[in-house]
Formats: C-alpha cells, structure tokens, sequence
C-alpha cells in the first residue's frame, strides 16, 4: 500500500511517510487535515495520539476519523454460527480496554470504548468535536432489501470530525 500510495503521489504534490501512529513524531502545526480510517480502535493510547493529532494540526485544521462502532466492539467474543451474523450481544460495554477478535485466519487486538471515551479524549486533546455519525444505511446504495434491512439492525461505524480550536 506504501508503494501504491507513492506512485499515486509521483507527479503530484505530497509524500509519503511509513510509519505507525504511536511512533511518528509530526512536526507541529504543519497539517490542515488528520484523516485515520478504521485504525484508530487497534491504538492503546488514544490520548496521547489525539494529543500528537492536535499538536500537528494547523489553526482551524481538521481531524476526520472511523472507528469500529463502539456496539461492534463490546460484543466481541461471542460465538455465532456460520453465514451472516443475524444477532449482536452487547456486552460489558462500559468495561473498556483491549478485546480479541478472530480476524482474517488470526486474532486481532482491538481496544473497546464508549463513544463518551472517544468524545472526551478529543475534548482532553483541546479538538471541538464538530460532527459524530453511525453510518446509518441508505437503502438506495444496496442491491437488495434483505442487506439493507440486515445493516439497518446495529451501526457497524462511528464517524468523528474535530476541529483544532
């Protein structure tokens, strides 16, 4: 995806850089925008990484971000028989912290938060939360009702937008 993503960029203004979120070191107040898709619910410390987000992040620069919703993650562990998963058990939602998940042919470690956890550590970061949204389907983009009703049933993201005060 690294090599991908520099050819993409080879005639255009932009680079590049390979590193993990709780590593990189950004320079500050360099970006106008912080974008992360579905990877910031596998980062153990959220604070400090929404810390280093702000600190990177122009006057007015905006931080977009999905997650795993916070539903989909609390009912983790819970076995389900083959085909489509029909039901969600939702437990221990308030009991926060690492979860393991079947994933691909191995086990994945994902952290479990409330949305409140989300909300509060940007706001401890000094971000304006600007916008939050559950992925809510949209019949017109299914090709058949029984989908659209199935992914009507829970909300499988959580969409934040912050704002850098």
């Amino acid at each position: 995806m690294v090599e991908l993503s520099r050819q993409v960029l080879k005639h255009k203004q932009g680079r590049v850089i390979h590193s993990s979120m709780e590593e990189w070191e950004s320079p500050h107040s360099f970006f106008h925008l912080v974008v992360s898709r579905l990877a910031i619910h596998y980062i153990k410390d959220i604070e400090l990484l929404f810390h280093r987000f702000y600190r990177s992040l122009q006057q007015d620069g905006s931080f977009v971000f999905s997650v795993e919703h916070p539903v989909i993650t609390s009912s983790h562990g819970f076995s389900q028989p083959k085909g489509f998963k029909e039901t969600w058990q939702v437990d221990q939602y308030f009991y926060t912290g690492a979860r393991e998940q079947e994933w691909l042919g191995g086990t994945a470690i994902k952290y479990h938060r409330t949305i409140e956890d989300y909300f509060g550590a940007l706001q401890k970061a000094g971000f304006i939360i600007e916008s939050l949204r559950e992925s809510k389907p949209m019949q017109k983009n299914f090709a058949n009702i029984e989908t659209y009703e199935r992914r009507m049933r829970i909300p499988l993201f959580l969409f934040l937008k912050a704002r850098k005060q």
